[in-house]
């Protein structure tokens, strides 16, 4: 208990830089918002629900030291980027084409079939963005002083998950509200054309960035 107090000053601001990296307007958080307003909150909690298992996968390999190693490769990251880029590209071009839709032909799409594949959308964009990948390896760094014992790795980790559980299931459910869900009726052109130029510009930036 001693060590993991000694800790905890590094934790705080490893926590503060994560939930920012997290909440912030990105590939993971539009997705989750989309999803929701969309189709709702089951779906907007499944895509939550895959881009935290991507989330668990980062964040182990970051204790485990494995990120670095990636990191170190120039080659993986590049494939890396390019693979998120490409995906990125795609959601843009289906957000493009819902905003261009008179109407939104996927909110008559829902079901457990939808959920599913809400999930792996989810841990797709999760697992093809180097953006998690550092926001992890940044939070584990941060978290530890250099006398850590090995055990500790896996505290940071348990609370920056956390962490992550609490803003994306919160996105999920602010943004699957009536109010909300009725407002992107209203602005679903405008809102999906938003989302196509984020996906696309972001996916961009990755394959051209490589």
């Amino acid at each position: 208990m001693e060590i993991v107090i000694a800790h905890l000053p590094n934790m705080a601001l490893a926590y503060l830089v994560f939930f920012l990296a997290v909440a912030s307007p990105g590939p993971a958080s539009l997705a989750v918002a989309g999803a929701s307003m969309a189709h709702g909150r089951p779906q907007g909690l499944a895509k939550a629900a895959g881009i935290l298992s991507g989330s668990v996968l980062w964040g182990l390999l970051s204790v485990f030291g494995l990120a670095a190693f990636i990191v170190s490769f120039e080659g993986v990251l590049y494939w890396l980027k390019i693979a998120g880029g490409l995906y990125l590209l795609w959601l843009g071009f289906k957000a493009a084409k819902s905003a261009a839709a008179k109407t939104d032909q996927e909110m008559q799409d829902v079901g457990s079939k939808d959920l599913r594949r809400q999930y792996i959308g989810g841990f797709l964009i999760h697992v093809t963005n180097p953006k998690a990948l550092f926001a992890w390896g940044a939070v584990i760094t941060l978290g530890l002083r250099p006398d850590a014992p090995w055990w500790m790795g896996f505290v940071v980790f348990a609370g920056a998950y956390t962490v992550s559980i609490i803003t994306m299931t919160s996105f999920a459910l602010l943004f699957s509200t009536k109010r909300m869900m009725n407002g992107y009726l209203r602005l679903r052109r405008w809102i999906q054309g938003g989302f196509a130029a984020v996906f696309g510009l972001a996916g961009a930036k990755l394959i051209f960035q490589s």
